[in-house]
């Protein structure tokens, strides 16, 4: 038996133990020796900023939990989504694991040939930071918070559109709050206060109110007071310590029902692409994952995506913030490996006419 195929055995009987429900954790211990295959192997992770409060430490409960593999924090990349597919697709870069804060892009940036498939695994329903020692926020709530935003002297921080899709999320939670039937108030001139330009075409940030930076740095910006507030994920609050306000769902892009489906499809914006501008639609929050074709190891990759389905790695995306989606969603079902097709189902009709 080849060592490819000894791993890909070794992954097949571990993922069984993983549906089966193994008392203990999802894999089986019990054996000090390393599986055929993938002694010494070490995961390659490339993903959103988002991710980066909790995928690290979930990475590290697999590589202990799975004989002969490291996953060592160098070995981890976090960024703005559209800049790390494209790195994968331009430029070379190999990651086992790719996920991403957009579940379109996958398909619009690797597939067919830098990836075969994606699972939507969570959504990450947008919220506002802030800092509270700003005296405009004193008694912020859900009911009042635009027109807090829009106080005098208020820096909004906002995430670049073109490399992040953090940032045309943020341009979109602002054309939606300001539209009929949001349920926010004073927020018809939410948009226009931080952006220039009509609404749906490319959002150009008012120096004096906005300020792009990356999301990364939201927590730092804020707490120094470089920035009064940031829209962003709500994983990304609760993992910062952040003081925020939950949006309404109009606005947080958070649900994936078909009434929200068409309400968030009404924002749209331009962003800067490869063949010049592109637009850009607003859709629900959903990070998605993949083994890109160029993996330099497939069948470690395609463990480490079921381990990422598995009730604890859910567990652990619950706890923050996340909202776990269990079977995952597959754009391509029958183009899975069969270690992840028991943990899936096709991604429902009205998402999947999105994409593309």
């Amino acid at each position: 038996m080849s060592p490819r195929t000894q791993r890909l055995w070794t992954v097949v009987a571990l993922i069984v133990v993983l549906v089966a429900g193994a008392a203990g954790g999802w894999y089986a211990r019990g054996s000090s020796s390393s599986p055929p295959g993938l002694s010494g192997s070490t995961l390659w992770v490339g993903a959103a900023g988002t991710l980066a409060p909790v995928l690290p430490g979930l990475g590290a409960t697999f590589a202990r939990e799975t004989p002969g593999v490291e996953a060592p924090a160098a070995a981890q990349t976090f960024e703005g989504s559209i800049a790390l597919l494209k790195s994968i697709a331009s430029l070379g870069v190999r990651y086992d694991v790719a996920a991403v804060a957009d579940y379109r892009l996958i398909p619009e940036l690797l597939e067919p040939r830098g990836a075969a498939w994606e699972l939507v695994l969570a959504t990450d329903p947008m919220v506002l930071v802030y800092n509270p020692s700003v005296p405009a926020f004193a008694g912020i709530t859900a009911a009042n918070w635009a027109a807090r935003l829009q106080s005098p002297g208020i820096l909004l921080g906002v995430a670049n559109a073109s490399i992040d899709p953090l940032g045309y999320a943020e341009i979109f939670a602002l054309e939606l709050a300001g539209s009929a039937g949001s349920g926010v108030a004073n927020a018809s001139g939410l948009y226009s206060h931080f952006y220039g330009g009509a609404p749906g075409g490319l959002a150009t940030p008012h120096p004096a109110t906005t300020r792009i930076a990356p999301e990364a740095e939201a927590a730092a910006l804020i707490r120094t007071d470089s920035v009064s507030a940031f829209l962003i994920y709500r994983s990304y609050a609760l993992a910062s310590n952040l003081s925020y306000v939950t949006l309404p769902w109009t606005v947080g892009m958070g649900s994936t029902n078909r009434t929200a489906l068409a309400r968030y499809a009404a924002a749209t914006t331009e962003i800067e692409g490869s063949a010049g501008l592109q637009r850009v639609t607003g859709s629900p929050i959903l990070f998605a994952v993949t083994v890109p074709a160029s993996a330099p190891d497939p069948a470690l990759g395609q463990l480490f995506v079921a381990y990422l389905l598995s009730p604890a790695a859910r567990a652990a995306l619950a706890a923050t913030g996340f909202g776990p989606i269990f079977p995952a969603w597959a754009d391509h079902p029958s183009a899975l490996p069969s270690v992840l097709g028991a943990l899936a189902v096709p991604l429902p009709s009205p998402l999947s006419a999105a994409v593309g």
